[in-house]
């Protein structure tokens, strides 16, 4: 009997054919057995499920082995494959951890909902514990800023394929519908950025960014966005609008041909300095994606953000996700002149 080391598989996409599942571009019998640190599960288990939710994931079927681990044994070791905050929590803590994902799942003031075409399958538990997670592990330490979200009655609206979220007003594979307080996201691009080791692109993020910029909107009753935080003390407010302020005015600096003579540039695409909203949610992904880059390129946000959330992401994240990084820069190396600015800021 084969055996696979479950740390060593669980970004690779895994499929069924036939009396075989493939697990990446391998082949393997169904008495093989997939082993994780106090579990074992075997893959004629596995094939039984696929076989029987061949469209549970969306279209295109593409998914990581470690979602159809968790859809099947409901194990929280393949759920931190995604949340990679699970890792480094023992205890009491792991157990609390658990414990609230359970509690969001159940809770009515969050909905998570399928508008799916008729022959499509319901919501695998694993796309359920990926959304909840996301917002569970953001404010592990400060669970306020989660019963302030709940008390405004945020939706996550998910489609299975790409026409059905069109049809819908979806635009872009994943976006935030700020009258109806709800993030619509194709179904895929849940799993599309865990096909590696290290959690790489994250629609989710992006959106409950935004999420939080209309939740900070209703809880302090504004007639408009203005790409804050809920839950943000006055002495956080200020620190983050001077951090902010730094990064546009590089920004600026580079939109006015002017670049800044150490060859500093923004962190974030010119895409995130279009609105305030975009840089919220731009930021918030890569706070969560390269932190270690960002404490090192924008140390004064970096820390603004650590003191909001109560945590520092680098402690569960052994390296960054470098693919925003990487194609950020670029841009700014480039010679293109960036985007006009809309960024506005809101005092007191």
């Amino acid at each position: 009997m084969q055996t696979l080391l479950f740390r060593e598989i669980a970004a690779l996409r895994i499929r069924q054919r036939e009396n075989q599942v493939f697990i990446g571009e391998q082949p393997y019998s169904l008495d093989t057995m997939i082993v994780g640190q106090q579990w074992q599960l075997s893959l004629s288990a596995v094939h039984r499920f696929l076989e029987g939710s061949a469209h549970v994931y969306g279209e295109p079927f593409r998914v990581p082995v470690a979602a159809v681990v968790f859809d099947v044994n409901h194990e929280l070791e393949a759920l931190g494959h995604f949340l990679p905050l699970i890792s480094i929590l023992v205890g009491a803590e792991r157990t609390l951890f658990m414990e609230r994902i359970n509690g969001l799942l159940r809770d009515p003031n969050l909905q998570i909902c399928l508008r799916n075409e008729p022959r499509m399958q319901g919501i695998p538990l694993s796309a359920r514990a990926l959304i909840v997670g996301q917002i569970v592990m953001c404010f592990f330490y400060r669970y306020d800023v989660v019963t302030t979200l709940l008390s405004t009655k945020p939706s996550f609206d998910l489609f299975h394929t790409v026409a059905e979220y069109e049809r819908s007003g979806g635009v872009g594979g994943g976006c935030y519908d700020l009258r109806a307080h709800r993030i619509m996201l194709h179904m895929p691009r849940l799993y599309e950025g865990f096909f590696t080791p290290i959690p790489g692109v994250c629609p989710l993020l992006h959106e409950f960014g935004h999420m939080l910029d209309g939740t900070s909107m209703r809880h302090m009753q504004y007639g408009e966005c203005r790409g804050e935080l809920p839950g943000m003390t006055a002495t956080q407010r200020s620190a983050f609008a001077a951090a902010k302020a730094a990064e546009h005015a590089c920004y600026l600096a580079h939109y006015h041909g002017r670049p800044p003579a150490d060859g500093q540039h923004p962190l974030g695409h010119p895409y995130v300095f279009q609105t305030d909203g975009e840089f919220i949610a731009g930021y918030w992904e890569m706070f969560w994606r390269n932190p270690h880059t960002m404490a090192t390129h924008c140390p004064a946000l970096f820390a603004n953000w650590c003191d909001y959330t109560q945590c520092d992401p680098r402690q569960a994240l052994p390296q960054d996700y470098m693919g925003y990084v990487h194609g950020n820069r670029a841009f700014y190396r480039s010679g293109e002149r960036p985007w006009p600015s809309q960024i506005r800021y809101h005092i007191g």
